[in-house]
């Protein structure tokens, strides 16, 4: 008689449903976007998955594998049903839970093909049972949010004063979001300013609200700097719920300050835009790389637009 264990509805959501209880408990609970949630949570499942399909029998390494995935996706499914996470950061994060599947696979695998028995369904449960002290233990020893720091330019062939006008406050950008824009990511609309010199206010309104930015510098017109202190959202998740609040959406990704720097080359001015913001989600090597490439495509609806008003393009 094949054992519970082996059944493939098995193998798929039982470590997928033990997921999602570690998931709550991660991002509910402690609110904690890191290594155990992202690096521990997909090695666990899949190895509960591998172990279970795998339980007293030899199977191929790729038929585990295959299940795995499949319980790692029925945990996504399971996170946005309960609205813990929307469509968009799941489908970021997969490509790294596939990756750790391997890991975990083959670990399940081997535990279940070369242990097994009691022995094996120990290991099973002393690493279940490890995952909520790894997340509090996490959590009492996190660090100081990383500070990141992203340069993007754009040479422009205009004069240095045309493009400080519209550095300044730009009208609005009409054309219609493209790529990860169009999935949810927040993007810059409009800058509009209050005053002028240090001290001024800058409002930067993306589609999820504006950034307040007290202007800290003024070197008109070759230096612009200032403080963020409001963030909007940094997106809008898609969700199956009409009003979702995960807490990835405050604290965790947060805009500390800007600055312009124009740079006359010959009768073109080099317009660069620089962002520093913590970053409080790990692995930062993955983490870091995602959201470095998201504030370039903001600076870059951004750049283009002031390049195209300066040069009277439009």
């Amino acid at each position: 008689m094949q054992p519970i264990l082996n059944h493939k509805a098995t193998a798929i959501l039982l470590p997928a449903v033990l997921g999602l209880g570690g998931a709550a408990l991660s991002v509910s609970v402690f609110e904690q976007y890191g290594w155990s949630l992202f690096l521990g949570l997909p090695i666990l499942v899949s190895f509960l998955s591998a172990f279970s399909w795998c339980f007293k029998r030899q199977m191929s390494f790729n038929s585990a594998y295959s299940i795995s995935c499949g319980s790692i996706l029925a945990l996504g499914g399971l996170i946005m049903l309960f609205a813990l996470d929307g469509v968009i950061c799941l489908l970021m994060a997969l490509p790294l839970a596939f990756a750790l599947a391997l890991l975990g696979t083959f670990l399940g695998r081997l535990v279940a093909s070369s242990i097994g028995g009691a022995g094996g369904n120990t290991t099973a449960s002393l690493l279940l049972l490890a995952f909520p002290f790894l997340v509090a233990f996490e959590d009492a020893t996190a660090p100081e949010p990383v500070i990141r720091e992203v340069t993007t330019s754009v040479l422009i062939d205009a004069e240095i004063e045309e493009v400080w006008k519209m550095v300044i406050a730009f009208p609005e950008i009409t054309e219609a979001p493209e790529g990860i824009f169009r999935l949810g990511i927040a993007y810059p609309i409009e800058a509009t300013i209050e005053g002028e010199g240090v001290g001024a206010i800058r409002y930067c309104t993306f589609s999820t609200g504006s950034f307040v930015e007290p202007i800290t510098v003024w070197n008109k017109p070759k230096h612009l700097a200032f403080d963020v202190t409001e963030n909007p959202p940094p997106m809008k998740e898609l969700s199956l719920y009409e009003d979702m609040h995960a807490p990835h959406l405050h604290g965790h990704m947060v805009s500390k300050k800007g600055q312009f720097r124009l740079i006359e080359r010959g009768n073109k001015v080099l317009l660069e835009g620089t962002t520093w913001y913590s970053h409080s989600i790990s692995p930062e090597f993955y983490w870091g790389f995602v959201s470095d490439a998201i504030i370039h495509k903001i600076h870059l609806r951004v750049l283009n637009h002031i390049k195209r008003h300066s040069e009277k393009e439009d």
